[in-house]
């Protein structure tokens, strides 16, 4: 996973895997993974399951409050949290974020296979914000909760590469407002007005919701 995080999925090899782990057998990663795609897919899946997890408890914790929600709150629950242990960053989680946002980026279909049924948090917050958004054209309010989702990961694998190093970015994530401030971003892309050529685009004869 640290590979994959520093140097992005597409440039790590089994080999580069063999060497850092320490193991002389070539057949050593092939032995229990079928392919290199099927060790990111494990990865994915370990990786996907916490961050879900994560997502239906806070939705949960929300909910139970009572309280009216609104949109800010929900795309609150997006941001990814990191573990954080008594030293700070907890290992396990040193590169989860950076590495899922590798793969959403280069694999998006390997992606969501390997997340299918671990993605109900997730879908619990969209259908929330769906509730509470502005009225707008499906395809634009689809698009605004991908590019929402997308925005709030690679932020999140920023957090935790500052976390990790603390000269990076700290700039920006040394500031104890800098979390709140990306909640508020977030719930701005959804929040935003249609522009008139935004609403033309999507209402015209050639736009095409199922690419989306």
């Amino acid at each position: 996973m640290k590979l994959f995080a520093e140097r992005g999925v597409e440039n790590v090899t089994i080999r580069d895997i063999q060497v850092a782990a320490g193991q002389r057998n070539n057949g050593s990663i092939t032995y229990h993974f079928a392919s290199r795609d099927a060790l990111i897919r494990e990865l994915v899946q370990d990786v996907g399951k916490i961050l879900d997890d994560a997502n239906n408890a806070r939705l949960d914790n929300l909910e139970a409050t009572g309280e009216p929600l609104s949109v800010r709150d929900v795309t609150a629950i997006l941001i990814p949290s990191l573990s954080q242990d008594a030293d700070g960053l907890a290992p396990e989680d040193a590169y989860s974020i950076r590495f899922f946002a590798s793969v959403m980026l280069t694999h998006r279909e390997l992606l969501f296979e390997a997340t299918a049924g671990q993605d109900r948090g997730t879908r619990r917050c969209f259908g929330a914000i769906r509730r509470l958004a502005p009225d707008m054209p499906p395809q634009i309010l689809q698009q605004r909760l991908m590019l929402t989702l997308f925005f709030a990961v690679s932020a999140a694998a920023s957090m935790e590469a500052a976390a990790q190093n603390r000269h990076i970015w700290q700039n920006l994530w040394g500031q104890a407002s800098s979390r709140s401030n990306l909640a508020d971003t977030m719930a701005g892309i959804i929040l935003a007005p249609v522009s008139e050529e935004t609403l033309a685009l999507a209402t015209s004869p050639q736009a095409n919701p199922s690419s989306l």
